[in-house]
């Protein structure tokens, strides 16, 4: 049987078509890479590569095992980043995900509190999606992330941190005829669509919401952060559909209006139960825990 250390030489080696280039990606010597193929073709009793003046073409056989071979490299990366991360940092920076939006409206509110309390910490913050924030939480890159809706998931320990619902906003001079607005009116109004936008809908996004209810969407325009879709409702472009939150903490020149059918959202602080905390990060989960249902408070006028 051959090894992962196999597997790895051969990937490298069919994506870079050569032995030499593999080698120096890999770090190592170009007779030590070249030993290695022949070993795991022995093993395999497979031919995996030709070679046609100075490049090595693949085989069938190699085509057909280099997805796989994909997939075992991927996984080896990930074992190599957890096992960083897993090493200490004496300076003990507590490191925090956060989508833009929170990281705006939000985050900093929090951080000012927590350090009027405790002066001297060090905070490491970045601004992703959510899906992207729970990757890399499962490959234990942060101590914390505060995002939408997390999915549901027995590596993550979860806080509630608030919960609200979603609402229309408009252009202050050109709101909907009706306070409430009904969501199948939308049809008829350009519309600026979050991509991946999570609500409380059995973890559906607003999309998926949206193609439940049997409801057509005339977008102008898709982007995946919520600072974007408001800066173009602001500029007149048209209505969009974020949360109330944020709805209320930055921008200017809006109308903000209910929605029917409602539309939940949460925002959540999640951890990964596999992570060593230091002292500092189980402090600030535990401040954010005790205020649970009141973030309100941080959210600026």
């Amino acid at each position: 049987m051959i090894s992962s250390r196999h597997i790895e030489v051969f990937y490298h080696i069919y994506n870079e078509g050569s032995l030499t280039r593999a080698a120096k990606i890999l770090n190592v010597s170009q007779p030590l890479v070249s030993k290695t193929l022949a070993y795991a073709e022995h093993k395999l009793k497979l031919k995996l590569f030709v070679r046609h003046a100075r490049r090595l073409s693949p085989t069938p056989e190699a085509d057909i095992l280099f997805k796989h071979a994909a997939e075992v490299n991927q996984q080896i990366s990930k074992f190599n980043n957890i096992a960083q991360n897993l090493v200490t940092d004496p300076s003990s920076i507590i490191n925090i995900g956060c989508t833009p939006s929170l990281g705006l409206g939000l985050l900093p509110n929090l951080l000012n509190g927590y350090l009027r309390q405790n002066p001297g910490t060090k905070f490491n913050i970045v601004n992703l999606q959510s899906l992207d924030l729970e990757e890399q939480l499962k490959e234990l890159t942060f101590d914390l992330v505060i995002c939408f809706n997390p999915s549901e998931s027995d590596l993550f320990n979860k806080t509630v941190l608030q919960s609200g619902k979603l609402v229309l906003i408009a252009h202050e001079e050109n709101p909907p005829n009706e306070e409430i607005f009904k969501l199948k009116s939308i049809k008829e109004e350009p519309f600026i669509k979050i991509k991946n936008l999570k609500t409380n809908q059995t973890q559906n996004n607003l999309d998926e919401v949206i193609k439940q209810l049997g409801i057509s969407v005339n977008w102008i325009a898709e982007t995946e952060t919520i600072q974007v879709a408001k800066a173009m409702v602001e500029k007149g472009s048209g209505y969009s559909i974020i949360d109330d939150f944020s709805a209320k903490i930055y921008g200017d020149k809006i109308s903000i209006h209910e929605i029917e059918p409602e539309i939940g959202y949460q925002i959540c602080m999640i951890s990964n139960k596999e992570k060593p905390l230091s002292v500092k990060a189980q402090s600030f989960i535990s401040y954010l825990e005790n205020l649970a249902g009141n973030i309100n408070e941080f959210v600026e006028d």
